[in-house]
């Protein structure tokens, strides 16, 4: 596992704020708007375009292991959010500071995290917001029973930490899976 603190790690992301973004049509678009949450700016999912924004720079930071990042990004987007679904955005928040607690030593954090994290995303899968949720869960919990299995103290080196962490697909409404962000996974 590796040893530095993945808070401080620079890491290319779609950046927040100002133009860009997807139109309702998934099209990219660098209008920029003053009120985002105008009817029409809103896409089939009923997000505006800084919203999935924002969701994708979470999701870029996840997958380059800056969890307590991508932790904020989310943290933000889920206290944003009033409607059931925002459990998606608290579910891969959760699984991000369970890596960030296993990485710092605090393996009861994190498996406590994982496990929250997981149960949160479970009545949105399959997928959601373009994600595959479900692959997602199952990762992390299969990354938390490896865990729990481990005498106490003792780590997974850092090519077997890089084999289990969960990594985030895309999905399709067809039912298809796109490719992975991380690259760690097919």
């Amino acid at each position: 596992m590796p040893d530095h603190k993945t808070q401080n790690v620079q890491v290319a992301v779609p950046p927040q704020g100002g133009g860009g973004g997807r139109t309702p049509e998934g099209e990219m678009s660098d209008s920029r708007t003053p009120d985002s949450r105008t009817p029409d700016s809103r896409t089939p999912d009923d997000r505006v375009p800084d919203e999935i924004r924002r969701f994708d720079r979470a999701l870029a930071l996840f997958e380059a292991g800056a969890w307590f990042t991508c932790h904020e990004v989310l943290e933000h987007l889920w206290l944003d959010e009033a409607r059931p679904r925002r459990d998606v955005y608290k579910g891969i928040l959760q699984i991000a500071v369970g890596l960030l607690h296993e990485e710092n030593g605090n393996r009861a954090g994190a498996l406590r995290l994982l496990e929250r994290g997981a149960g949160h995303l479970a009545p949105f899968l399959p997928a959601w917001f373009g994600v595959d949720l479900a692959a997602l869960r199952d990762e992390a919990l299969r990354l938390r029973g490896v865990l729990a299995a481990l005498p106490p103290g003792q780590r997974l080196d850092a090519a077997r930490w890089k084999e289990l962490l969960p990594c985030v697909r895309r999905a399709y409404a067809s039912g298809g899976q796109g490719g992975t962000l991380c690259g760690r996974h097919p």
